[in-house]
């Protein structure tokens, strides 16, 4: 099959598609049909994944069940999101399983989805044995690609990733802004003020971690929380952001790749991103300028703070290790999904789960006023009051568990050496997928694990080995304690200022419907009708 789909007849079927949707298709395509567009783009794409020969595993693999390119493409097709696709057919096949291991195309080729969480916990604490793979192989000039695939703290491997790691984590553990998140918590609910009951929460947050992450982390001001409507970055980020976890893109880079001709929409968002990067770069650069002079300080901050780049820069000055500007600016761009796009959607979910059971909530709130009190005015909590919000806590990690918007920890480890996981034989060099959704709703290691419970987070028992939101071992996610701490602040801030709920209209009233790879969010935004307590 291989020899017939490389000869030259292919080559010719293959153009002659090219040009008959360039020429009759293409021209026909308006708003009411674009679903003929991403279908017939689909199906070019395919014709590349034939041309590859990828119908089925490399041999070494086929003793592991698969599902196969068309499962995939169907899934694309009808819109189906990470969390509905977990749920109706990764879950159920896994934990039919012994192994939890299955085979399904990504963006490079076959991987091993692994969904035991022990098998996990090795991976993830043996990262010498199991690195990284290059994220740009097979993507490369895609949007997220030019975005996070630089060389940064999230994408290296070995001594580079070392090097960068004694740069970057100090930084990131030294910078823990809990009183700017407070303050943009207030000035959150300045704008709600001025809006209906009814508020998009989905938007609110985005705006509210942007404004985090750029002061946090470079002292640059987005302005997005109380003016939102003429931000020529804010609109530029948030379009970028949907555009990031655009399944189809993700999962069939040729797309954005050899056929981005199809898409001008989309060529127009890689102008933007290179416009946004070019602002990184301004950053970066009067940073530098700034230091040098003496003159760099941050407003936002307490005095004794530093922003993230701030740090980075100071560890250079002090011979701990430096960064070129391009890497700097690399790091920055995985500060914005690490710091804003998952925090984001994580205090979404977790809002959403206390509008949906108000007797949670309630808890939630009488915890968040015995630390803070009820007197009638706004109440910005401290570090140390962060840390005695057990409940609010174990809300926060519960729905962390049941809606991690990261599903996936989307960059495959590859192993150096022939290994076994629970004991399944996995050869050297496969890619390898730990599938945290997979894993977050296993009946093996939860019981009831679609049923949203934060008592299950009350006592430590084993199953807690399988909650991994962030990761685990030296490369669990950098951000983990920065977006932590902005969610304890936000949430009990809120409970002792409001009561939410859903309007009876929501069409999450039932479940909530998602949407977005590699970050998972609500599609379409969630409203909530919110009650003024004070």
């Amino acid at each position: 099959m291989y020899s017939l789909l490389e000869n030259n007849y292919f080559q010719v079927q293959l153009t002659g598609i090219v040009k008959l949707y360039s020429g009759d298709v293409l021209p026909r395509l308006n708003k009411k049909n674009t679903v003929i567009l991403i279908g017939s783009a689909v199906a070019l794409s395919f014709a590349y994944i034939i041309r590859d020969n990828l119908f089925k595993p490399p041999k070494n693999l086929r003793h592991i069940p698969y599902f196969g390119y068309f499962s995939v493409i169907k899934s694309v097709v009808v819109g189906q999101s990470l969390f509905d696709r977990g749920y109706r057919t990764h879950v159920p096949f896994a934990d039919s399983r012994r192994d939890g291991l299955y085979l399904e195309p990504g963006k490079s080729g076959w991987e091993v989805h692994v969904s035991n969480a022990a098998d996990i916990k090795q991976i993830l604490l043996k990262h010498e044995l199991f690195p990284k793979e290059d994220f740009s192989l097979g993507c490369e000039r895609t949007l997220l690609c030019k975005f996070v695939a630089g060389r940064n703290i999230g994408t290296t491997t070995g001594p580079e990733w070392i090097a960068q790691r004694k740069v970057v984590n100090p930084a990131f553990r030294r910078s823990m802004p809990v009183k700017l998140f407070g303050n943009i918590t207030q000035q959150l609910f300045e704008t709600m003020d001025t809006m209906d009951q009814t508020v998009n929460v989905s938007d609110m947050m985005i705006r509210c971690t942007l404004e985090a992450i750029g002061k946090a982390g470079f002292g640059f001001d987005f302005d997005a929380v109380r003016n939102n409507s003429n931000n020529k970055w804010t609109s530029m980020y948030y379009s970028l952001g949907d555009a990031f976890c655009d399944y189809k893109y993700f999962i069939f880079p040729s797309l954005d790749q050899k056929l981005l001709w199809l898409f001008p929409k989309r060529r127009e968002l890689h102008r933007k991103l290179d416009t946004f990067m070019g602002m990184l770069d301004e950053v970066v650069q009067n940073k530098r300028k700034l230091m040098k002079q003496g003159q760099n300080t941050n407003q936002d901050l307490e005095e004794n703070e530093r922003d993230l780049l701030t740090l980075m820069l100071e560890s250079e000055e002090k011979g701990e290790g430096a960064l070129s500007n391009e890497e700097l600016k690399s790091n920055l761009c995985v500060f914005f999904l690490a710091g804003h796009d998952t925090t984001a959607a994580a205090i979404t979910f977790a809002l959403y789960y206390l509008a949906k059971y108000p007797e949670i909530q309630q808890r939630a709130r009488e915890e968040a006023i015995s630390i803070l009190g009820d007197e009638p005015k706004d109440v910005l909590p401290t570090g140390d009051e962060t840390k005695q919000m057990n409940y609010i806590n174990q809300v926060i990690k519960e729905s962390l568990r049941i809606s991690d918007p990261v599903a996936r920890l989307f960059i495959p480890r590859i192993p150096t050496e022939d290994t076994m996981l629970s004991g399944t034989f996995i050869p050297k060099g496969t890619k390898l997928v730990m599938n945290i959704f997979n894993v977050h709703h296993s009946s093996k290691f939860w019981k009831n694990p679609r049923q949203f419970d934060p008592d299950r987070f009350a006592i430590n028992d084993e199953s807690k080995m399988a909650w991994v939101p962030f990761g685990s071992g030296a490369r669990q996610c950098i951000g983990k304690y920065f977006s932590l701490n902005e969610q304890r602040v936000m949430i009990s801030m809120l409970l002792r200022k409001y009561s939410w709920t859903l309007p009876d209209d929501s069409i999450h009233k039932d479940e909530i419907i998602t949407s977005g790879v590699p970050i998972v969010s609500v599609k379409g935004g969630v409203h909530m009708k919110f009650q003024r307590r004070y």
